[in-house]
């Protein structure tokens, strides 16, 4: 019951606060009353219109809409309207008080904006009057919504309007960043598939924001807003195909590498043709929409062949993420073709959530697949150093750590190598058997480890061998733990039927002494010890 205490407690406050909130929530709550449209009475041509409305007109053409003001102008009101890809002009009574005009230079292309027009006081019966000019035939005849009210209720709206593509581009943009930075980390050298699926991720979320039409609540640069859809549309499709290269369609790499090569040439060529004025953005992204539409419907065919023909089974998972990206990315081209630029981007966005979701399932998976091969590894590795008697250290261990210290200069200089032997095993074997062998041998480990191991490692390195590579050469102090592991030893033998003993010697390391002259040291005056236990046994 104790472990599942701290999920009740959590459980329990969190029905306590969900009734909490609940009660009573909206008598003190904070509110800012919602944006005003003033969609209705505004003249075109001596015609009255609502707005939003898509009007008749010529490439270049200037359209202009008016309208009275009401009684609502009396006091101040911040006037909140967007263009697309349009210069706008805004007048009060032949009076200009806001104008904006983009493509003078490079640095300034046509971008789909907000305008923000704080108006002046008691402005009620006076006229409004909006002009409107586009150097694209599509979006010269295109008036959007006008709003009024004060800043914090249109930014009210816009969050509540636009904040879900923003929340959904800045969400990916942080996945995107996690699992480059993740796999940076934790995956091989050569195994860096999933860092182009990170980078698709960012370059996708920089897309995602900049058609969230909430990019200007992060920068004013007016490059920036009237160029990263258009180059980030073109961008992001390389590494989708460098991962599918690499995890999906690992046989289809030539016709991979034509399409991510067009994508590569196509945003360097509609970079060009913006520097040179050749053709605009917005006129060369039809390029950008038709490499889509061939590679999806690439991408698609080779899909179904890997699964029909070639039985791939990461191919098969993937393509039904895949034909929910392209039923909504025909819906996407459809609905831009037939004019409706109110819900751009909307549906290729919800298409491309599907394929990251999937992405970041594999990527878990993935993930999970690699955590749980370093754990074996971990284990294995372990395992293999591990004597399975003593629970410790064995001779492979004590061979790598040994290598370890005479290659530390520092540390060579202080160690002491010590070796021992335990008296008498076979006969301990032999008479009572190897149960009781192991326990003998156990005992002698963790002895030694207990007095030994204050300043150093200590192995099992044979079956009745032990050694210790002790980080300290004071004679007077190995002296003194010698003597305290002979009292130890001499106390266990008296609770045993058997003679429990241990020979041991030791060797201090010498600058010109090599590994094997130590190790010969140490045994060699094991060997002088255990001589005089031999000889002890004999003259009794």
């Amino acid at each position: 019951m104790k472990n599942y205490r701290p999920y009740l407690i959590f459980l329990i406050t969190l029905i306590v606060f969900s009734i909490l909130f609940f009660i009573n929530h909206t008598s003190s709550k904070i509110r800012i009353p919602e944006t005003n449209h003033l969609s209705t009475g505004w003249i075109f041509e001596d015609e009255e219109i609502t707005l939003p409305r898509k009007v008749n007109a010529l490439k270049g053409e200037t359209i202009e809409i008016e309208r009275v003001l009401d009684a609502s102008f009396h006091e101040p009101q911040v006037l909140m309207l967007r263009t697309s890809l349009q210069n706008i002009k805004i007048y009060l009574e032949d009076e200009l008080l806001y104008e904006k005009s983009f493509g003078s230079s490079i640095l300034e292309p046509y971008a789909s904006m907000w305008h923000f027009l704080t108006l002046p006081r008691h402005i009620d019966g006076q006229t409004l009057r909006v002009e409107l000019t586009s150097p694209y035939q599509e979006m010269s005849g295109q008036i959007n919504e006008v709003f009024y009210g004060t800043h914090a209720m249109h930014y009210q709206y816009l969050f509540k309007t636009y904040g879900i593509r923003l929340l959904m581009g800045l969400l990916v943009l942080v996945i995107g960043i996690t699992v480059m930075v993740s796999h940076f980390f934790f995956a091989q050298k050569q195994d860096r598939g999933f860092a182009y699926a990170g980078l698709f991720a960012v370059l996708l979320s920089l897309w995602m924001i900049a058609e969230s039409r909430m990019l200007q609540f992060f920068t004013g640069s007016e490059l920036l807003l009237g160029s990263l859809a258009y180059l980030a549309l073109p961008l992001f499709p390389i590494p989708f195909i460098r991962y599918l290269k690499e995890y999906i369609l690992n046989q289809r790499k030539k016709l991979l590498n034509i399409l991510l090569y067009a994508f590569v040439i196509d945003f360097f060529f509609i970079i060009l043709m913006q520097i040179t004025g050749v053709m605009d953005y917005f006129e060369s992204v039809i390029i950008t929409h038709v490499l889509l539409i061939i590679g999806i419907l690439t991408t698609t065919t080779m899909l179904f062949i890997e699964v029909k023909r070639d039985h791939n089974e990461k191919a098969f998972r993937f393509i039904k993420a895949f034909l929910a990206l392209v039923f909504l990315a025909m819906v996407e081209i459809i609905n831009f073709a037939s004019g409706d630029y109110q819900h751009t981007s909307l549906y290729l966005s919800f298409g491309l959530m599907v394929i990251m979701v999937f992405l970041m399932i594999s990527y878990a998976r993935y993930l999970i697949g690699r955590l749980k091969l370093s754990y074996e590894k971990e284990f294995y590795e372990k395992l293999a150093y591990i004597d399975h008697v003593t629970q410790g250290k064995n001779r492979l261990a004590f061979e790598r750590d040994l290598e370890m210290i005479l290659g530390d200069h520092e540390r060579q200089m202080k160690l002491r190598l010590i070796m021992f032997d335990l008296d008498e095993l076979k006969k301990i074997n032999d008479a009572y058997g190897h149960v009781e062998g192991d326990h003998a041998i156990k005992k002698a480990f963790d002895m030694i480890s207990s007095i030994f191991g204050d300043q150093g490692m200590c192995y099992r390195i044979g079956g009745d061998e032990f050694a210790c590579l002790y980080e300290n050469q004071d004679e007077q102090f190995f002296l003194e733990k010698k003597e305290l592991l002979q009292k130890e030893v001499a106390q266990f033998e008296k609770e045993t039927p058997y003679h429990f003993g241990l020979s041991l010697g030791s060797s201090t390391y010498q600058s010109d002494m090599d590994q094997k002259a130590l190790i010969k040291s140490a045994d060699e005056k094991m060997y002088l010890d255990k001589h005089g236990f031999l000889q002890k046994i004999e003259k009794t």
